[in-house]
C-alpha cells in the first residue's frame, strides 16, 4: 500500500512511527525544496541514508567525519583519492576494516551520528513531501548498517528539542555502568512494557557486564543501547546496581 502525502499531513515523527510500526521493508524519499534524501529500511530497521548534492561520496563522508584521511584511503585503496568514489561502498569499507584504519565499533557509532543529524535537519522542514516505496532493495554495492529506528528518533528529538512533540526525558546512565532486573511483584497486577529493541538488551542483561560489554556482545550502536538502558531505568524495568563496568561473563 502506498504510504505518500505531505509534512503538513503528517508529521516525521509518525511516518517514522508508521514504518517502524508496520516493519516496512524499503525506501522513503523526503524532500523540501532543493533538499533531498532517500532513506532505505528493511522491517523497520534503518538501514542507510542517501542525501543529494556534493560531497556525499561514502569516502569524503568518513574523511569529514575524521574516521579516516584522505592519504589513508589513497594508500589503502592504491588509487588518488578523487578516484576513491569510484570504488565501491562494500569493497572501501572491506578495504580500510581489513587495513585496521577503521573499526567496526567506530563505523557504527558514526553510522548512528549520520542518522541523528539526518534527522535533526528534517524534524526542523517546515513543509515537504515523502513517498514510502514497499520493497525497494538498495543500490548495488552500498553498505547497510541496521539501526533501531525509535532510539535513533528520540535522540533527534532530544538534540532539536522540538516543543510540540513528547519527548519521554530517561535518565542517563554511562557505558561502565552495570544494570539488573528489578523485582517484580507478580501479584500486583501492573503490566511491563518493553519494546522489542529494549527486549534485545534485556537478554544480554546478567547484573555482572557493563552495558559498554553488553553493546559489543549485540554488536550493537553503543550509543543505542545507552539509550535504551535509560529508558528501562526510567520506566523501572531495571536498575544501576554498579557504575564500574565488568568484563563479560
Amino acid at each position: 500500500m502506498e504510504f505518500a502525502g505531505s509534512f503538513r499531513q503528517y508529521s516525521f515523527v509518525d511516518v517514522m512511527h508508521s514504518i517502524e510500526t508496520n516493519q516496512r521493508t524499503g525506501r522513503l524519499a523526503i524532500a523540501n525544496g532543493n533538499l533531498r534524501a532517500t532513506i532505505y529500511f528493511a522491517s523497520g530497521q534503518w538501514l542507510l541514508a542517501e542525501r543529494s548534492g556534493p560531497g556525499q561520496l561514502l569516502a569524503q563522508q568518513l574523511v569529514k567525519a575524521g574516521l579516516v584521511t584522505a592519504e589513508q584511503i589513497e594508500t589503502a585503496c592504491s588509487v588518488p583519492f578523487a578516484q576513491a568514489g569510484a570504488t565501491p561502498d562494500v569493497q572501501l569499507i572491506r578495504t580500510l576494516l581489513s587495513s585496521r584504519l577503521i573499526t567496526q565499533d567506530r563505523l557504527q557509532a558514526w553510522a548512528v551520528n549520520d542518522a541523528i543529524a539526518l534527522m535533526t535537519v528534517v524534524l526542523g522542514w517546515q513543509n515537504g513531501e515523502f513517498r514510502f516505496e514497499d520493497l525497494a532493495g538498495l543500490p548495488q554495492g552500498r553498505v547497510a548498517l541496521p539501526l533501531p529506528a525509535s532510539p535513533l528518533l528520540a535522540m533527534a528529538l532530544q538534540r532539536v528539542q522540538v516543543p510540540s512533540q513528547p519527548v519521554h526525558t530517561s535518565l542517563p546512565v554511562s557505558p561502565d555502568a552495570i544494570i539488573d532486573f528489578v523485582e517484580v511483584d507478580a501479584n500486583s497486577g501492573a503490566a511491563v512494557q518493553i519494546t522489542r529493541d529494549q527486549w534485545r538488551v534485556l537478554t544480554a542483561v546478567d547484573g555482572l557486564s557493563s552495558l559498554r560489554t553488553i553493546a559489543q556482545y549485540l554488536r550493537a550502536p553503543e550509543p543505542v543501547v545507552l539509550h535504551l538502558a535509560s529508558e528501562m531505568v526510567t520506566s523501572g524495568v531495571v536498575m544501576v546496581v554498579s557504575q564500574h563496568g565488568g568484563s563479560p561473563g
